[in-house]
């Protein structure tokens, strides 16, 4: 017996900057597609802080992509 089929949950086939997954190349194309602002700042961000884990970015890259996440997030919250 099947769990998978039990549950109709699919596995995943891949992971977007390790943490969101996809169970179609179509899961993606859905999700470009559809793609809010809000989801976009959230994927740069996400990508941003993935890279930085995976030692892409100098020290001093670091610090300015840093800073500059909190400036976004910062102007965010004090205009909501």
């Amino acid at each position: 017996m099947n769990m998978e089929s039990e549950n109709n949950e699919k596995n995943p086939i891949g992971y977007l900057f390790g943490t969101i997954s996809y169970t179609s190349p179509n899961d993606i194309e859905l999700f470009v597609k559809n793609m809010t602002p809000e989801q976009s700042f959230y994927l740069i961000n996400l990508a941003l802080k993935y890279s930085y884990s995976k030692g892409v970015f100098t020290l001093e890259e670091s610090e300015l992509i840093s800073k500059s996440l909190r400036y976004f997030t910062t102007d965010e919250s004090n205009n909501g």
